[in-house]
This record gives structure tokens, C-alpha cells and sequence, in this order.
């Protein structure tokens, strides 16, 4: 068995028929679909039964704990394959997705996870900040950028990954604290040495509706996302710079005086903030823009997050010198 699918849903009858169907209309056939029934009430299970009862490399399971992370690593127990495929309830998968992604993972046996591009498809009215974010993911490529990223949100798209399944014989499965389970376990996995791709192929219609648990659920809150990020910055930042090395924070709104608090609940010292105008941070340094250090003097940590703005920080900051990953990351 090459590939093992997980696709976990729940109250999904409205489109988990499509989505299945799109997982039996790969050019590859060797696969498995682990379909995990996570406490439905409508007829999704029904769907799904239906499925089973037909193809027998399609396996349904049930998890009664409400929470996707709780219903991934049932399914991830139920896997034979050595790569580890995601699937969503109401995506479509491009007929050639697992081939490709299988050819690549085979090819490149120093990346241990690898998505797609997604084509961002939706029924919000108000969906141009999802748009946004959907073009962000789709323009990182390489390792490097997956990596210098990772602070910002989550790089690639969950439904769209395939990872080698010894890494979560390694580095652990998901996480199921109240937090985004994707980017907590990107993170965690990035910070063990773990390389992230993407293909730069469309091969995943990913389809935004008002019920899609990123729009409705506390555990992909902004709190939940940066109280993760939070944690894995501290933990980057002891391991870089074993013997400390000055942290100035770019931004000095409430928001991103709050997310330097947060940091310093984790252990980190905070030497002063920078901005484009002066303000006072009480009981801290002030450093303008344009006195920042030197290269390898400190690093900036950018919580300013106004759409766009983090490129245009990191071409200034770029622009003096200092390096992304290095001396400055993006943070919002």
C-alpha cells in the first residue's frame, strides 16, 4: 500500500459524496481511504457506509470525540500506507494529485511533507481576506520559504499534504489542545528538522463555505494561532541563540505590545521596540527604523499585521542587510 488518505468528517452529507469521488478517480490506484465518521447526525455516514461497501481499499471508522485532531489520529491508526495523505469532507482533489505527489516524495527523499497549490473556491460573500490568504500559501514554493514563513500562519494547505509516515513515529501526530492542529504540527515538526514543499501545480479545488471550521471554531481563533506561534518562536529562538541575543519588536500597537507579552510568558527577554514613528512603550527601549543593529546585532520579531505590510517590512529590512530567519522573522 503506497498512499494512505485520511479524510475525517462530520455532518458533511452535502458534498463528502463528491469528495470521495474525487479520491476513486485518481490515475493511481494504489491507495487506501481511511474515512473517519467524527460523530456525525445527518447522512453522511450513510454516504460513506456506501462507499465502503463498494471499494474495499475505502475503510470507515468512527471517533466519538468531537475535534478533527482527535479523528486524524484515529485514522492515522488505522494506515498501512508509507505516505500519509489529507483529504477534507467538501474538497475536490485533481484526478493526478496523489500520482504527482507521490512521484515527488519519491524523487526527493530529503522532503519529508509536501502540498499543492489550491484553487480557492467559495460561497462567502465576504471572502477576499480567505482570497488573500489562499494566494499567500500559493506563492510559497520552495523548502526555504516554507520554513522563513511558518511564523506568519500556517504555508501550506492541510487538505493538500502528503507527508512520510515515519515522521509521526518521530515527532509525534496532531495535537488535540485547543489550537490550529495543522500549523502546531508543521511547527513542530519544522522545528525537528522536518523540510516542507509544495508542488506548484492547482491540484485541490479548496472550497470555503460559512460552516467551514476555520471560519467557526475557537481552536482558529487569532488568540489560538499566535498562543502556538508563541510557543515555537521561544523554542526557535533557545535553540538558535543559546546565549541570547537582543529581541526587538517591530510594531508598537496594544496588539503587538500584547503578543511581545506573550513571548516573555515563554521566556524570552524583549530589549526594545522599533516602529516607522516614534511611540513610547513604557519600560522599554525605543529604537527608530532607520537605527536598528547590524546584521547578526539582534533580531526583529514583526508583529504588525495589516495585509501586505510583512513585505513590505522584510524588503526593509532586506534592504539593511539582515537576513529572514537570521536576524528578523515575520510573525503576523
Amino acid at each position: 500500500m503506497s498512499v494512505s488518505i485520511l479524510l475525517p468528517f462530520r455532518n458533511a452529507s452535502d458534498t463528502l459524496d463528491s469528495a470521495i469521488a474525487s479520491i476513486a478517480q485518481q490515475t493511481t490506484h494504489e491507495w487506501e481511504l481511511i474515512l473517519v465518521d467524527n460523530a456525525s447526525t445527518d447522512g453522511g455516514p450513510s454516504i460513506a457506509a456506501n462507499w465502503s461497501g463498494r471499494d474495499p481499499r475505502i475503510i470507515l471508522v468512527k471517533e466519538p470525540n468531537v475535534g478533527i485532531a482527535h479523528a486524524l489520529n484515529t485514522g492515522l491508526a488505522h494506515t498501512k500506507g508509507s505516505y500519509i495523505a489529507r483529504m477534507d469532507g467538501d474538497d475536490i482533489a485533481h484526478p493526478e494529485r496523489l500520482a504527482k505527489q507521490v512521484a515527488y516524495l519519491d524523487a526527493h527523499p530529503e522532503i519529508g511533507v509536501l502540498g499543492t497549490r489550491t484553487r480557492f473556491e467559495t460561497t462567502v460573500d465576504r471572502s477576499s481576506g480567505m482570497a488573500w490568504f489562499v494566494g499567500w500559501q500559493n506563492a510559497i514554493i520552495s523548502t526555504r520559504e516554507h520554513y522563513v514563513k511558518r511564523f506568519v500562519d500556517a504555508p501550506l494547505a492541510h487538505p493538500t499534504v502528503m507527508f512520510r509516515r515515519e515522521l509521526v513515529d518521530r515527532f509525534g501526530g496532531y495535537d488535540t489542545g485547543p489550537l490550529p492542529e495543522d500549523h502546531e504540527l508543521w511547527l513542530r515538526w519544522m522545528h525537528h528538522g522536518v523540510r516542507i514543499a509544495k508542488l506548484p501545480e492547482e491540484l485541490l479545488a479548496w472550497n470555503d463555505h460559512p460552516d467551514r471550521l476555520s471560519r467557526t471554531h475557537t481552536n482558529y481563533s487569532v488568540e489560538a494561532f499566535f498562543t502556538t506561534k508563541a510557543k515555537w518562536i521561544a523554542a526557535w529562538y533557545e535553540r538558535k541563540y543559546p546565549e541570547g541575543k537582543p529581541v526587538i519588536i517591530a510594531g508598537t500597537s496594544r496588539l503587538c505590545r500584547d503578543r511581545a507579552k506573550s513571548l516573555e510568558k515563554q521566556g524570552m527577554s524583549i530589549h526594545a521596540f522599533t516602529d516607522v514613528r516614534k511611540r513610547v512603550v513604557p519600560g522599554y527601549r525605543f529604537i527608530p527604523h532607520d537605527d536598528l543593529p547590524d546584521p547578526g546585532e539582534a533580531i526583529v520579531i514583526s508583529f504588525i499585521s495589516q495585509r501586505g505590510t510583512g513585505d513590505r517590512i522584510a524588503e526593509f529590512l532586506a534592504s539593511r542587510g539582515l537576513v529572514e530567519g537570521n536576524d528578523f522573522i515575520l510573525a503576523a
